[in-house]
Protein backbone atom coordinates (compact mmCIF):
# COMPACT_ATOMS: atom_id res chain seq x y z
CA UNK A 1 0.00 0.00 0.00
CA UNK A 2 1.21 3.73 -0.63
CA UNK A 3 0.09 7.06 0.66
CA UNK A 4 0.27 8.33 -3.44
CA UNK A 5 -1.08 5.96 -6.59
CA UNK A 6 1.90 5.06 -9.02
CA UNK A 7 1.31 7.04 -11.77
CA UNK A 8 1.03 5.08 -15.04
CA UNK A 9 1.34 6.19 -18.95
CA UNK A 10 2.24 5.17 -22.10
CA UNK A 11 2.71 8.37 -23.81
CA UNK A 12 5.29 10.01 -22.17
CA UNK A 13 5.51 10.93 -18.25
CA UNK A 14 6.75 13.84 -15.90
CA UNK A 15 7.63 13.53 -12.21
CA UNK A 16 9.09 16.40 -10.72
CA UNK A 17 9.26 18.52 -7.43
CA UNK A 18 6.19 20.90 -7.96
CA UNK A 19 2.73 20.69 -9.46
CA UNK A 20 2.80 23.44 -11.83
CA UNK A 21 6.14 22.26 -12.79
CA UNK A 22 5.02 18.72 -13.81
CA UNK A 23 2.14 20.04 -15.86
CA UNK A 24 3.97 22.48 -17.99
CA UNK A 25 6.31 19.52 -19.02
CA UNK A 26 3.31 17.39 -19.33
CA UNK A 27 1.81 20.10 -21.92
CA UNK A 28 5.55 20.69 -23.61
CA UNK A 29 5.09 16.53 -24.11
CA UNK A 30 1.56 17.01 -25.86
CA UNK A 31 2.69 19.48 -28.04
CA UNK A 32 5.52 17.42 -29.49
CA UNK A 33 8.36 18.25 -27.29
CA UNK A 34 10.62 15.90 -26.77
CA UNK A 35 11.96 14.62 -22.89
CA UNK A 36 14.31 17.94 -23.17
CA UNK A 37 11.77 20.43 -23.83
CA UNK A 38 9.90 18.92 -21.17
CA UNK A 39 12.25 18.49 -18.93
CA UNK A 40 13.50 22.27 -19.30
CA UNK A 41 9.98 23.21 -19.57
CA UNK A 42 9.59 21.77 -15.86
CA UNK A 43 12.46 23.29 -14.48
CA UNK A 44 12.20 26.46 -15.40
CA UNK A 45 9.14 26.50 -13.65
CA UNK A 46 10.79 25.56 -10.49
CA UNK A 47 13.21 28.17 -10.96
CA UNK A 48 9.85 30.46 -10.78
CA UNK A 49 7.36 28.57 -8.17
CA UNK A 50 10.53 27.22 -5.95
CA UNK A 51 12.94 30.05 -4.91
CA UNK A 52 14.17 28.30 -1.85
CA UNK A 53 15.09 25.12 -4.12
CA UNK A 54 16.31 26.76 -7.24
CA UNK A 55 16.68 29.62 -9.71
CA UNK A 56 18.12 30.75 -12.84
CA UNK A 57 21.11 32.04 -10.77
CA UNK A 58 22.34 28.46 -9.58
CA UNK A 59 23.40 25.26 -11.45
CA UNK A 60 22.21 22.45 -12.87
CA UNK A 61 23.39 18.65 -13.86
CA UNK A 62 21.59 16.25 -16.00
CA UNK A 63 22.19 12.52 -17.81
CA UNK A 64 20.09 12.49 -21.14
CA UNK A 65 19.11 9.03 -23.17
CA UNK A 66 19.25 9.83 -26.54
CA UNK A 67 16.53 6.90 -27.47
CA UNK A 68 18.29 6.53 -31.26
CA UNK A 69 21.93 7.11 -30.35
CA UNK A 70 20.89 4.80 -27.29
CA UNK A 71 23.72 6.58 -25.36
CA UNK A 72 23.35 8.83 -22.14
CA UNK A 73 25.11 12.08 -22.05
CA UNK A 74 25.81 14.09 -18.55
CA UNK A 75 25.54 17.50 -18.66
CA UNK A 76 27.36 19.86 -16.26
CA UNK A 77 25.88 22.95 -15.99
CA UNK A 78 27.92 23.92 -12.71
CA UNK A 79 29.71 27.12 -12.57
CA UNK A 80 33.11 28.23 -11.43
CA UNK A 81 34.51 30.60 -8.76
CA UNK A 82 35.14 34.30 -10.03
CA UNK A 83 38.61 35.18 -11.38
CA UNK A 84 38.71 37.97 -8.73
CA UNK A 85 37.69 35.48 -5.67
CA UNK A 86 39.64 36.50 -1.98
CA UNK A 87 39.65 33.80 0.34
CA UNK A 88 40.54 35.87 2.65
CA UNK A 89 37.02 37.22 2.48
CA UNK A 90 36.25 33.72 4.75
CA UNK A 91 38.93 34.26 7.08
CA UNK A 92 36.31 33.63 9.57
CA UNK A 93 34.10 31.34 7.42
CA UNK A 94 31.79 31.80 4.63
CA UNK A 95 28.40 33.05 6.58
CA UNK A 96 25.33 32.33 4.84
CA UNK A 97 24.47 34.59 3.06
CA UNK A 98 25.61 37.46 0.48
CA UNK A 99 26.70 38.19 -3.13
CA UNK A 100 30.45 37.09 -2.19
CA UNK A 101 29.12 33.53 -2.08
CA UNK A 102 28.03 32.97 -6.05
CA UNK A 103 30.00 31.11 -8.35
CA UNK A 104 29.28 31.39 -11.97
CA UNK A 105 25.30 30.29 -12.38
CA UNK A 106 25.41 27.35 -15.18
CA UNK A 107 21.45 26.77 -15.30
CA UNK A 108 20.82 28.83 -18.14
CA UNK A 109 23.48 27.79 -20.26
CA UNK A 110 23.00 23.68 -19.97
CA UNK A 111 19.63 24.20 -20.47
CA UNK A 112 19.97 26.30 -23.90
CA UNK A 113 22.80 23.39 -24.73
CA UNK A 114 20.36 20.71 -23.81
CA UNK A 115 17.77 22.25 -26.49
CA UNK A 116 20.08 22.90 -29.23
CA UNK A 117 21.46 19.12 -29.18
CA UNK A 118 17.69 17.58 -28.22
CA UNK A 119 15.01 20.10 -28.22
CA UNK A 120 12.25 20.22 -30.91
CA UNK A 121 10.03 23.22 -29.76
CA UNK A 122 12.48 26.18 -29.07
CA UNK A 123 13.27 28.23 -26.51
CA UNK A 124 11.06 30.82 -26.11
CA UNK A 125 8.04 28.28 -26.44
CA UNK A 126 10.24 26.00 -23.65
CA UNK A 127 10.01 29.05 -21.26
CA UNK A 128 6.81 30.37 -21.56
CA UNK A 129 5.09 28.80 -18.94
CA UNK A 130 8.11 29.98 -16.57
CA UNK A 131 7.44 33.65 -18.23
CA UNK A 132 3.17 33.45 -17.61
CA UNK A 133 4.03 32.46 -13.70
CA UNK A 134 6.87 35.01 -13.20
CA UNK A 135 4.97 37.94 -14.86
CA UNK A 136 1.38 37.16 -13.78
CA UNK A 137 2.28 35.01 -10.62
CA UNK A 138 1.24 31.96 -8.51
CA UNK A 139 0.00 30.92 -5.83
CA UNK A 140 2.19 30.21 -3.00
CA UNK A 141 2.40 27.24 -1.99
CA UNK A 142 2.33 25.97 1.90
CA UNK A 143 5.93 25.54 2.06
CA UNK A 144 6.92 28.29 0.05
CA UNK A 145 4.99 30.48 2.58
CA UNK A 146 7.00 28.63 6.13
CA UNK A 147 10.17 28.71 3.71
CA UNK A 148 10.26 32.70 3.29
CA UNK A 149 9.04 33.46 6.44
CA UNK A 150 11.60 31.02 8.16
CA UNK A 151 14.25 32.61 6.03
CA UNK A 152 13.28 36.19 6.80
CA UNK A 153 16.09 37.25 8.51
CA UNK A 154 18.21 36.09 5.05
CA UNK A 155 16.19 37.87 2.45
CA UNK A 156 15.44 41.50 4.64
CA UNK A 157 19.60 41.54 4.41
CA UNK A 158 19.04 42.16 0.66
CA UNK A 159 16.83 45.18 0.01
CA UNK A 160 15.99 43.44 -3.24
CA UNK A 161 15.03 39.94 -2.43
CA UNK A 162 13.32 40.89 0.25
CA UNK A 163 10.94 43.02 -2.03
CA UNK A 164 11.07 40.15 -4.27
CA UNK A 165 9.87 37.49 -1.42
CA UNK A 166 7.80 39.69 0.93
CA UNK A 167 6.51 42.40 -1.63
CA UNK A 168 3.34 43.54 1.03
CA UNK A 169 6.20 43.78 3.83
CA UNK A 170 5.44 40.73 5.40
CA UNK A 171 5.99 36.75 4.11
CA UNK A 172 3.06 36.08 1.69
CA UNK A 173 0.36 33.45 3.15
CA UNK A 174 -0.51 30.41 1.72
CA UNK A 175 -2.71 31.00 -1.95
CA UNK A 176 -1.74 34.59 -2.26
CA UNK A 177 -0.46 35.23 -5.22
CA UNK A 178 3.52 35.76 -6.06
CA UNK A 179 4.93 38.10 -8.96
CA UNK A 180 8.13 38.43 -9.98
CA UNK A 181 8.29 40.99 -13.30
CA UNK A 182 12.20 41.47 -13.11
CA UNK A 183 12.54 37.89 -13.37
CA UNK A 184 9.49 37.37 -15.77
CA UNK A 185 11.72 40.07 -18.23
CA UNK A 186 15.18 37.92 -17.74
CA UNK A 187 13.43 34.95 -19.34
CA UNK A 188 11.79 36.85 -21.71
CA UNK A 189 15.22 38.10 -22.78
CA UNK A 190 16.35 34.53 -22.77
CA UNK A 191 13.49 33.25 -24.63
CA UNK A 192 13.92 35.90 -27.68
CA UNK A 193 17.87 36.09 -27.93
CA UNK A 194 19.11 32.74 -26.26
CA UNK A 195 20.40 31.13 -23.40
CA UNK A 196 24.19 33.03 -24.49
CA UNK A 197 23.10 36.62 -23.31
CA UNK A 198 23.06 35.46 -20.15
CA UNK A 199 26.17 35.13 -20.35
CA UNK A 200 27.61 37.27 -23.30
CA UNK A 201 24.78 39.55 -24.34
CA UNK A 202 22.98 42.25 -22.89
CA UNK A 203 21.38 40.53 -19.79
CA UNK A 204 25.13 39.21 -18.87
CA UNK A 205 25.83 43.30 -18.75
CA UNK A 206 23.22 44.15 -16.87
CA UNK A 207 23.70 40.78 -14.56
CA UNK A 208 27.84 41.98 -14.28
CA UNK A 209 27.04 45.90 -13.10
CA UNK A 210 24.56 44.26 -11.05
CA UNK A 211 26.74 42.14 -9.00
CA UNK A 212 29.70 44.57 -8.82
CA UNK A 213 27.07 47.37 -7.06
CA UNK A 214 26.15 44.95 -4.63
CA UNK A 215 30.53 44.08 -3.98
CA UNK A 216 30.51 40.89 -5.62
CA UNK A 217 33.05 39.51 -8.09
CA UNK A 218 31.33 38.02 -10.71
CA UNK A 219 32.10 39.91 -13.89
CA UNK A 220 31.37 40.09 -17.36
CA UNK A 221 34.44 38.04 -18.21
CA UNK A 222 33.47 35.31 -15.84
CA UNK A 223 30.06 34.91 -17.19
CA UNK A 224 31.67 35.11 -21.09
CA UNK A 225 34.38 32.17 -19.93
CA UNK A 226 31.78 30.22 -18.93
CA UNK A 227 31.04 26.91 -20.71
CA UNK A 228 28.34 24.02 -20.23
CA UNK A 229 30.49 20.29 -20.28
CA UNK A 230 29.09 17.58 -21.81
CA UNK A 231 30.75 14.75 -20.56
CA UNK A 232 30.39 10.56 -20.94
CA UNK A 233 28.91 9.44 -17.59
CA UNK A 234 30.39 7.45 -15.14
CA UNK A 235 28.66 4.03 -14.53
CA UNK A 236 29.04 0.51 -12.29
CA UNK A 237 27.13 -2.56 -12.81
CA UNK A 238 24.43 -3.80 -10.42
CA UNK A 239 22.49 -6.91 -10.70
CA UNK A 240 23.27 -6.88 -14.25
CA UNK A 241 21.82 -3.67 -15.10
CA UNK A 242 24.27 -0.44 -15.77
CA UNK A 243 23.94 2.60 -13.45
CA UNK A 244 24.40 5.33 -14.81
CA UNK A 245 26.01 8.63 -12.97
CA UNK A 246 27.29 11.97 -13.12
CA UNK A 247 31.30 12.19 -13.74
CA UNK A 248 32.68 14.99 -11.46
CA UNK A 249 32.49 17.68 -9.88
CA UNK A 250 29.30 15.95 -8.96
CA UNK A 251 29.61 13.35 -6.40
CA UNK A 252 27.75 10.57 -8.76
CA UNK A 253 30.92 8.91 -8.13
CA UNK A 254 29.66 8.13 -4.70
CA UNK A 255 26.60 6.57 -5.75
CA UNK A 256 28.05 3.95 -7.76
CA UNK A 257 30.85 3.08 -5.24
CA UNK A 258 28.53 2.41 -2.88
CA UNK A 259 26.61 0.28 -5.80
CA UNK A 260 29.93 -1.52 -6.29
CA UNK A 261 30.81 -2.90 -2.58
CA UNK A 262 27.29 -3.79 -2.34
CA UNK A 263 27.44 -5.50 -5.48
CA UNK A 264 29.41 -8.20 -3.86
CA UNK A 265 26.95 -8.84 -0.82
CA UNK A 266 23.60 -10.58 -0.39
CA UNK A 267 21.09 -7.52 0.40
CA UNK A 268 18.29 -8.83 -0.62
CA UNK A 269 18.53 -12.20 1.68
CA UNK A 270 19.07 -9.18 4.66
CA UNK A 271 15.18 -8.42 4.08
CA UNK A 272 14.07 -4.97 3.23
CA UNK A 273 14.61 -2.79 5.96
CA UNK A 274 16.03 -4.65 8.23
CA UNK A 275 18.47 -3.94 11.03
CA UNK A 276 21.03 -6.14 9.07
CA UNK A 277 20.45 -4.61 5.94
CA UNK A 278 20.53 -0.96 6.61
CA UNK A 279 23.54 -1.38 8.87
CA UNK A 280 25.48 -2.66 5.69
CA UNK A 281 24.54 -0.23 4.11
CA UNK A 282 25.40 3.00 6.15
CA UNK A 283 28.56 1.40 6.83
CA UNK A 284 29.04 1.29 2.99
CA UNK A 285 28.15 4.67 2.79
CA UNK A 286 31.08 5.76 5.73
CA UNK A 287 33.57 4.11 3.30
CA UNK A 288 32.63 6.01 0.00
CA UNK A 289 32.00 9.45 1.92
CA UNK A 290 35.46 8.57 2.97
CA UNK A 291 37.00 8.61 0.04
CA UNK A 292 35.20 11.30 -1.40
CA UNK A 293 36.37 13.71 1.33
CA UNK A 294 39.87 12.20 0.57
CA UNK A 295 40.26 12.26 -3.07
CA UNK A 296 37.33 14.52 -4.79
CA UNK A 297 37.74 17.60 -7.01
CA UNK A 298 37.40 19.57 -9.95
CA UNK A 299 38.79 17.36 -12.50
CA UNK A 300 40.35 20.26 -13.65
CA UNK A 301 42.79 20.51 -11.48
CA UNK A 302 42.67 17.72 -9.57
CA UNK A 303 43.86 14.61 -10.17
CA UNK A 304 40.54 12.05 -9.89
CA UNK A 305 40.23 9.18 -11.82
CA UNK A 306 36.86 7.76 -11.12
CA UNK A 307 38.27 4.71 -12.70
CA UNK A 308 39.92 3.64 -10.43
CA UNK A 309 38.04 4.81 -7.40
CA UNK A 310 35.96 1.57 -8.92
CA UNK A 311 38.05 -0.59 -9.91
CA UNK A 312 37.50 -4.40 -8.55
CA UNK A 313 40.78 -4.32 -6.34
CA UNK A 314 39.81 -1.18 -5.00
CA UNK A 315 36.41 -1.99 -4.96
CA UNK A 316 37.04 -5.41 -3.13
CA UNK A 317 39.52 -3.62 -0.67
CA UNK A 318 36.92 -1.37 0.23
CA UNK A 319 34.07 -4.13 1.37
CA UNK A 320 36.27 -6.39 3.65
CA UNK A 321 36.62 -2.84 5.93
CA UNK A 322 32.96 -3.31 6.11
CA UNK A 323 32.59 -2.84 9.99
CA UNK A 324 30.42 -5.71 11.98
CA UNK A 325 29.55 -2.40 14.37
CA UNK A 326 28.82 1.22 13.82
CA UNK A 327 32.00 2.75 13.55
CA UNK A 328 32.85 6.17 14.57
CA UNK A 329 35.20 7.19 12.21
CA UNK A 330 35.95 5.90 8.31
CA UNK A 331 39.42 6.13 6.59
CA UNK A 332 39.74 6.75 3.35
CA UNK A 333 41.54 4.51 1.39
CA UNK A 334 44.16 5.41 -1.18
CA UNK A 335 44.03 4.84 -4.89
CA UNK A 336 46.62 2.40 -6.80
CA UNK A 337 36.93 14.29 -4.16
CA UNK A 338 18.66 23.07 -1.49
CA UNK A 339 17.89 21.72 -4.71
CA UNK A 340 14.82 19.75 -7.26
CA UNK A 341 14.95 17.26 -9.17
CA UNK A 342 12.77 15.83 -11.91
CA UNK A 343 12.40 12.94 -14.67
CA UNK A 344 11.04 12.66 -17.94
CA UNK A 345 10.23 10.18 -20.49
CA UNK A 346 8.81 10.81 -23.51
CA UNK A 347 6.81 8.57 -26.27
CA UNK A 348 10.25 7.81 -28.27
CA UNK A 349 12.05 6.83 -24.65
CA UNK A 350 14.21 9.52 -24.77
CA UNK A 351 14.98 10.03 -21.00
CA UNK A 352 16.19 13.06 -19.07
CA UNK A 353 17.01 12.54 -15.22
CA UNK A 354 17.84 16.53 -14.09
CA UNK A 355 18.63 18.32 -10.91
CA UNK A 356 18.78 21.84 -10.22
CA UNK A 357 20.17 23.67 -7.20
CA UNK A 358 20.93 26.92 -5.67
CA UNK A 359 22.61 25.17 -2.84
CA UNK A 360 20.91 26.77 0.71
CA UNK A 361 17.61 27.74 1.17
CA UNK A 362 17.22 30.73 -1.16
CA UNK A 363 20.77 30.42 -2.08
CA UNK A 364 22.87 33.66 -1.29
CA UNK A 365 19.83 35.56 -0.26
CA UNK A 366 20.71 38.18 -3.05
CA UNK A 367 18.47 39.20 -6.10
CA UNK A 368 20.33 41.25 -8.64
CA UNK A 369 18.45 44.48 -8.48
CA UNK A 370 16.51 45.01 -11.91
CA UNK A 371 17.04 41.45 -13.08
CA UNK A 372 14.57 39.35 -10.39
CA UNK A 373 17.60 36.75 -10.49
CA UNK A 374 18.36 35.24 -7.10
CA UNK A 375 21.96 33.93 -6.68
CA UNK A 376 23.40 31.14 -5.51
CA UNK A 377 25.55 30.24 -2.42
CA UNK A 378 27.96 27.61 -4.23
CA UNK A 379 31.19 29.12 -2.95
CA UNK A 380 30.24 27.66 0.37
CA UNK A 381 30.49 24.17 -0.97
CA UNK A 382 34.51 24.49 -0.99
CA UNK A 383 36.66 23.49 1.83
CA UNK A 384 38.85 26.37 3.31
CA UNK A 385 41.47 24.01 4.63
CA UNK A 386 44.53 24.02 2.21
CA UNK A 387 45.34 20.40 2.11
CA UNK A 388 41.62 19.14 0.81
CA UNK A 389 41.46 18.95 -2.88
CA UNK A 390 38.10 20.64 -2.80
CA UNK A 391 39.70 23.91 -1.67
CA UNK A 392 38.85 27.34 -2.79
CA UNK A 393 40.54 29.02 -5.85
CA UNK A 394 39.55 31.15 -8.30
CA UNK A 395 38.32 28.96 -11.52
CA UNK A 396 37.75 26.39 -9.86
CA UNK A 397 34.39 24.51 -9.29
CA UNK A 398 33.50 23.09 -5.79
CA UNK A 399 32.46 19.28 -5.42
CA UNK A 400 28.54 19.33 -5.77
CA UNK A 401 26.18 16.72 -3.58
CA UNK A 402 24.22 17.03 -7.23
CA UNK A 403 23.86 13.78 -9.11
CA UNK A 404 20.87 11.68 -11.00
CA UNK A 405 20.51 8.49 -12.31
CA UNK A 406 19.61 6.22 -14.95
CA UNK A 407 19.70 2.52 -14.71
CA UNK A 408 20.04 1.13 -18.34
CA UNK A 409 19.22 -2.86 -18.92
CA UNK A 410 21.97 -3.15 -21.50
CA UNK A 411 21.17 0.46 -23.82
CA UNK A 412 17.92 0.35 -22.98
CA UNK A 413 16.43 2.61 -19.77
CA UNK A 414 15.07 1.08 -16.80
CA UNK A 415 14.53 3.60 -14.14
CA UNK A 416 15.13 7.62 -14.12
CA UNK A 417 15.36 8.80 -10.40
CA UNK A 418 16.97 11.22 -8.11
CA UNK A 419 16.55 13.44 -5.26
CA UNK A 420 17.42 16.76 -3.42
CA UNK A 421 18.39 16.67 0.01
CA UNK A 422 22.49 17.28 -0.17
CA UNK A 423 24.24 14.82 1.63
CA UNK A 424 21.30 12.63 1.67
CA UNK A 425 21.36 12.10 -2.06
CA UNK A 426 23.50 9.58 -2.96
CA UNK A 427 22.58 8.06 0.34
CA UNK A 428 18.58 7.86 -0.71
CA UNK A 429 19.69 7.31 -4.13
CA UNK A 430 21.32 4.31 -2.74
CA UNK A 431 18.46 3.33 -1.05
CA UNK A 432 16.28 3.53 -4.19
CA UNK A 433 18.53 1.48 -5.74
CA UNK A 434 18.26 -1.18 -3.27
CA UNK A 435 14.54 -1.13 -3.03
CA UNK A 436 14.12 -0.43 -7.04
CA UNK A 437 16.54 -3.43 -8.36
CA UNK A 438 17.34 -5.44 -4.81
CA UNK A 439 13.69 -6.09 -4.32
CA UNK A 440 11.89 -5.31 -6.83
CA UNK A 441 9.53 -2.25 -5.51
CA UNK A 442 7.39 -0.46 -7.28
CA UNK A 443 8.22 3.34 -7.94
CA UNK A 444 5.72 4.55 -5.86
CA UNK A 445 6.92 1.60 -3.05
CA UNK A 446 10.58 2.75 -3.32
CA UNK A 447 10.11 6.62 -2.95
CA UNK A 448 7.71 6.26 0.09
CA UNK A 449 9.60 3.66 2.14
CA UNK A 450 11.02 4.74 5.24
CA UNK A 451 14.55 6.23 5.24
CA UNK A 452 17.60 6.98 7.33
CA UNK A 453 19.98 9.43 7.01
CA UNK A 454 23.30 9.35 8.43
CA UNK A 455 25.47 12.40 8.94
CA UNK A 456 28.94 11.50 10.81
CA UNK A 457 29.84 9.32 13.73
CA UNK A 458 27.68 6.85 15.20
CA UNK A 459 24.33 8.85 15.00
CA UNK A 460 21.82 7.30 12.26
CA UNK A 461 18.86 9.39 11.87
CA UNK A 462 15.44 7.08 11.10
CA UNK A 463 12.28 7.89 10.47
CA UNK A 464 9.60 6.99 12.60
CA UNK A 465 7.85 4.12 10.26
CA UNK A 466 10.90 2.00 10.81
CA UNK A 467 9.37 -0.72 13.46
CA UNK A 468 10.48 -0.85 17.06
CA UNK A 469 12.46 -4.27 16.78
CA UNK A 470 14.68 -2.52 13.69
CA UNK A 471 15.67 0.67 15.82
CA UNK A 472 17.20 -1.80 18.54
CA UNK A 473 18.89 -4.40 16.18
CA UNK A 474 20.43 -0.99 15.12
CA UNK A 475 21.72 0.33 18.45
CA UNK A 476 22.31 -2.93 19.18
CA UNK A 477 24.95 -2.83 16.65
CA UNK A 478 26.34 0.26 17.61
CA UNK A 479 24.41 3.27 16.09
CA UNK A 480 23.19 5.84 18.08
CA UNK A 481 19.86 5.86 16.82
CA UNK A 482 17.98 9.40 16.30
CA UNK A 483 14.22 9.28 15.29
CA UNK A 484 12.82 11.27 13.02
CA UNK A 485 9.47 12.26 11.70
CA UNK A 486 7.29 10.02 9.78
CA UNK A 487 8.36 11.95 6.72
CA UNK A 488 11.53 13.50 6.70
CA UNK A 489 12.46 16.13 4.38
CA UNK A 490 16.11 15.61 5.51
CA UNK A 491 16.11 12.30 3.47
CA UNK A 492 15.29 14.12 0.06
CA UNK A 493 11.92 14.49 -2.07
CA UNK A 494 12.53 11.57 -4.99
CA UNK A 495 11.20 11.18 -8.11
CA UNK A 496 11.20 8.53 -10.17
CA UNK A 497 10.55 6.89 -13.17
CA UNK A 498 10.42 3.38 -14.70
CA UNK A 499 9.83 1.66 -17.99
CA UNK A 500 8.50 -1.33 -18.22
CA UNK A 501 9.08 -4.22 -20.65
CA UNK A 502 6.04 -3.41 -22.76
CA UNK A 503 6.73 0.53 -23.22
CA UNK A 504 4.55 1.83 -20.16
CA UNK A 505 5.65 4.31 -17.56
CA UNK A 506 5.46 4.24 -14.22
CA UNK A 507 6.37 7.56 -12.02
CA UNK A 508 6.61 8.24 -8.59
CA UNK A 509 6.81 11.41 -6.17
CA UNK A 510 7.73 11.72 -3.31
CA UNK A 511 5.05 12.63 -0.26
CA UNK A 512 8.07 14.25 1.80
CA UNK A 513 7.81 17.26 -0.26
CA UNK A 514 5.73 18.78 -3.08
CA UNK A 515 6.27 16.40 -6.00
CA UNK A 516 4.13 15.21 -8.71
CA UNK A 517 3.92 12.47 -11.33
CA UNK A 518 1.55 12.83 -14.16
CA UNK A 519 1.50 11.37 -17.53
CA UNK A 520 -1.13 10.70 -20.48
Amino acid sequence: MTYRPTVRAANGIVASGHHLATAAGLAALRDGGSAVDAAIAAAAVCAVVLPHRTAIGGDVFALVYDARARQVTAYNGSGAAPAGVDSMAFIQGFGDRGVKLATVPGCVAAWGDMLVDHGRLGIDRVLAPAIGYAAEGFPVSTVLSAEIAEEADRLASDATAGRTYSPLGRHPRPGEMLQQPDLAASLRAIALDGADTFYRGALAERLAAGIAALGGWIDEDDLAAHRTDRRDPIETRYRGLRVVGQPPVSQGHVLLEELAIAEGLDLRSMGWGSAEQIHTMVEIKKLAFADRDALAGDPRTTPFVVEELLADAFIAQRRRAIAGRAAERVESAALPADTTYLAVVDRDGNAVSLIESVFSAFGSATVVPGTGILLNNRLAGFSLDTRSPNVLAPGKRPVHTLNTVIVLDGSAPRFVYGTPGRHAQVQTNFQLAVGLIDHGLDVQEAVEAPRWFHASGRTLQVESRFPEQVRKGLAAKGHDVQVLGEWAEITGGAQAVAIDANGVFSGGADPRREGYAAGY
